[in-house]
């Protein structure tokens, strides 16, 4: 079988999150990172035809593109990859080297939703990268809401901050560590949960992410 660009786009985002996967058969494939606090699903247009793990993600999908247009074939302990002029052969781990997710989060009803653009998602890993933060802050006075980049241990850290929609009443401070938001350049709806966890779907193509806000936040009704 052949795997497409858009597949291997996929699999080098979930190598950010977790170095190690477990594809399971079918289409589908999911991650979950070390800590626990970002999981990763995504609809494919390969079929697997059989389970397997691959230990060091990175080093797999650096060798494989060093093939051009490859066949892949799913043996019992190895997979071979080929194409017109050179060959690889590459063994699975053992699942019990690989951390994976052990079953699908369900999303709690979640009080604030939004939209985030491509290019927004650019712009906030930028401002944090210049002004050197490592904080997202999702935040509303009840009339709007914001999401601004600062260091909130430091009440005279610099910042940027953008208006991202309309509040509903509601004041809340949702904090996110911006080396979480490991996801994959697109447009996408936001769902956060009073509960601790937010919720981020692709506009574009079949790819979710779950990840987890910060013990200290806070939302008040």
């Amino acid at each position: 079988m052949k795997i497409s660009n858009d597949t291997r786009n996929v699999l080098k985002n979930f190598s950010t999150i977790n170095t190690g996967i477990r594809v399971k058969t079918g289409n589908k494939l999911e991650t979950i990172s070390n800590m626990k606090n970002i999981l990763a699903v995504a609809t494919i247009e390969e079929q697997f035809p059989r389970q397997f793990s691959i230990y060091n993600l990175p080093e797999f999908l650096g060798a494989t593109s060093l093939l051009d247009d490859a066949d892949y074939q799913f043996n019992d302990v190895s997979l071979s990859v080929a194409d017109a002029h050179s060959s690889m052969s590459y063994f699975y781990a053992s699942e019990g080297m690989v951390v994976a997710p052990d079953k699908m989060i369900t999303m709690p009803d979640a009080e604030i939703e939004f939209s985030i653009s491509s290019q927004l998602l650019s712009d906030l890993n930028k401002a944090a990268s210049v002004l050197g933060v490592n904080d997202l802050v999702l935040e509303s006075d009840g009339t709007k809401i914001t999401l601004t980049v600062r260091d909130k241990k430091n009440t005279t850290s610099n910042t940027f901050a953008r208006i991202v929609g309309e509040g509903n009443g509601s004041k809340y401070t949702m904090n996110f560590k911006i080396e979480n938001l490991k996801i994959l350049e697109g447009n996408y709806e936001v769902s956060v949960s009073s509960k601790g966890i937010s919720h981020f779907t692709n506009k574009d193509i079949d790819l979710e992410y779950f990840i987890a806000l910060e013990p200290d936040s806070k939302y008040s009704a």
